[in-house]
């Protein structure tokens, strides 16, 4: 095995691992509202790819590199940002386990396809042995079902202590209402702050799909994690609600499959210039990290700007508050992730990088709620997770094999 492969799947680790561990600093705070949550997420995401334009930049001669803003980054940054915003509609109207699996289902047999037959202007990847990439792809995308029978013990929620609730609390873990004026209707979850099952069950499909002030996930998430789909009592209106749900949940499976394409055009097109040249392009994947961190951020703060506007107009309240911290450092260890995946990517091809870095990040995320969290308990929830584990190793070594 050449250098070029050995440091590929080091980025490839650093990549599953990051991803799959970047919700972990708000596992236990309630996120409040998903909109504000990302675009603190974002702005720690940012944060990364500014010290790493800084520290990368070529301040002797214009480059290509560090600081230079490539246009294709700004795109694949925006598919991502829009990816994440619809999450939590998908989540509100078909649950997070059928839409972890429908998203990324679609996530990762669109990126095989793109691959496999050169969509979007890509060169088409043929591996050597397409009968087991193909079978490799069937065992992670079986995984993903399967993960989806785990049935976790939820973790409680850091709450303020007794001491602070004495006044009205601005903190991040103070409840958004104080608790002895908190409405009826009202009820603090791990999830944050949202209707009660009988409120939510009597509303119309409007309200349900315009839903303000939901909370906040990720791609990465445990499929099982945190919600509990509430039926709506109108028949028709819930089959309605599903299909919507589903379209969207495809939409987000197909914006996460195309978010790293426009770098892979990039990567095409890109031929290292001479060192006299004025304009020095070194082809090199970090290149593109900040980037593509700014395409998320800006995506992200005219969506929180739009989202502001709604509250103000249309709502006519403010707007609410979420955890800023544990957000931040989440977008900060989700921008080491991205790095990761980019260099595996210029190293080992988006064929191998691309399916690795989709399914990874869910095992590392089922991982830490089994071992860290304790979500995980009972022995058929710990078969299961094994089994689905065994399946993202085996479908991972026949995509490696099939090369």
């Amino acid at each position: 095995m050449n250098g070029d492969l050995v440091s590929g799947y080091i980025g490839a680790v650093v990549a599953v691992f990051f991803f799959g561990t970047c919700y972990v600093p708000a596992k236990q705070y309630p996120t409040y509202d998903g909109i504000i949550f990302q675009w603190f997420m974002c702005s720690g995401i940012l944060m990364v790819g500014l010290a790493w334009g800084l520290l990368s930049n070529n301040w002797w001669q214009y480059a290509e590199a560090g600081l230079y803003t490539f246009p294709q980054g700004i795109l694949g940054g925006a598919f991502f940002a829009i990816a994440n915003l619809l999450i939590p509609t998908v989540v509100n109207n078909l649950g997070l386990g059928v839409g972890f699996m429908l998203w990324n289902a679609t996530n990762i047999t669109m990126g095989c396809l793109i691959s496999r037959f050169g969509l979007f202007g890509m060169n088409p990847t043929v591996p050597s042995r397409p009968y087991l990439s193909a079978l490799g792809i069937l065992f992670m995308l079986a995984s993903i079902g399967v993960y989806g029978m785990i049935k976790p013990t939820l973790a409680t929620m850091k709450k303020p202590s007794a001491g602070s609730r004495s006044h009205a609390g601005t903190d991040e873990l103070s409840p958004l209402l104080p608790t002895n004026h908190t409405s009826p209707e009202r009820r603090l979850t791990t999830t944050g702050l949202v209707l009660t099952r009988l409120h939510r069950e009597d509303e119309s499909l409007k309200q349900v799909l315009v839903h303000p002030e939901l909370p906040n996930f990720g791609p990465f998430m445990m499929a099982a994690d945190v919600s509990e789909h509430v039926t709506l009592l109108d028949h028709d209106a819930e089959q309605k609600r599903k299909i919507v749900g589903i379209i969207i949940a495809l939409l987000v499976g197909a914006f996460l499959s195309c978010c790293l394409v426009p770098y892979v055009h990039w990567q095409q097109a890109c031929k290292p210039s001479e060192l006299s040249s004025a304009v020095l392009a070194t082809c090199n994947p970090l290149n593109f990290v900040f980037s593509q961190c700014l395409g998320i951020y800006l995506t992200s703060t005219v969506a929180f700007l739009l989202y502001s506007l709604f509250h103000r107009f249309v709502l006519k309240r403010s707007m609410p508050r979420s955890v800023m911290r544990p957000a931040y450092m989440c977008g900060v260890l989700w921008a080491i992730g991205l790095t990761g995946q980019l260099h595996s990517m210029g190293r080992l091809g988006f064929d191998q990088a691309f399916p690795l870095s989709s399914i990874g990040p869910a095992m590392v995320s089922m991982l830490w709620s089994a071992c860290y969290f304790r979500e995980i308990q009972g022995p058929r929830n710990q078969t299961i997770l094994a089994i689905a584990t065994t399946m993202v190793c085996i479908g991972t070594a026949l995509r490696v094999v099939s090369q």
